[in-house]
């Protein structure tokens, strides 16, 4: 695993290797990449690459939290809009397709998917249909297993919108979302709506 410090001088240092590292992954697999071209582009010395990562991998990992932790930060997921989070969430990723199709063609996507599902399980709060989970004896478990279909399936959409080559747009990929797990959205008046799918 990756140096988790916070301090500056470890963040620069992560910053630069993975910055480095996926400068090449565009044009080369990443077991063609030597951690000496990395540290070269990067500025860095071999022993500072090993003072902070333990193989390339590593830097895919850094990359795929720093950007989950972005995610958290720019995308409201406790939003009951589900339009809005969803547009919002696939507009996100739309600002780096680079780095999905770089996972993608790697074969390192699974690594994405397995860091976005622990790191936010716990802390995502997707809409879902609040009073049909109340009803049920452990509302706490539903929305475990609700929350871990759909970060199942939004990562697994990403991976399908990288294979497509991002043909799709934002909007077609949330509405797609809506038709096959409708959720119970509010008008502007407050007056609830049929679902988004037209049910």
């Amino acid at each position: 695993m990756y140096n988790r410090s916070k301090s500056p001088q470890v963040r620069y240092s992560l910053e630069s290797l993975t910055k480095s590292f996926f400068y090449f992954m565009q044009t080369q697999k990443m077991d063609e990449i030597s951690i000496t071209q990395i540290c070269e582009k990067a500025g860095l010395a071999r022993r500072t690459f090993y003072r902070n990562c333990e193989n390339r991998q590593d830097l895919i990992l850094y990359a795929c939290d720093r950007l989950i932790e972005e995610l958290q930060e720019t995308v409201d997921f406790s939003s009951e809009d589900a339009r809005q989070l969803y547009m919002n969430f696939f507009s996100y990723w739309g600002r780096h397709k680079l780095f999905l199709r770089c996972l993608k063609e790697n074969d390192l996507y699974g690594l994405l998917v397995e860091r976005f599902v622990c790191i936010s399980s716990e802390g995502m709060r997707f809409p879902l249909q609040e009073k049909a989970l109340g009803e049920l004896v452990d509302p706490e478990q539903a929305r475990f297993y609700c929350n871990s279909f759909l970060l199942g399936g939004v990562t697994r959409m990403l991976y399908a919108w990288a294979e497509d080559e991002f043909r799709a747009d934002e909007k077609a990929l949330t509405e797609s979302i809506l038709f096959l797990a409708p959720v119970q959205q509010k008008s502007w008046d407050g007056i609830p709506e049929k679902t988004l799918n037209g049910a």
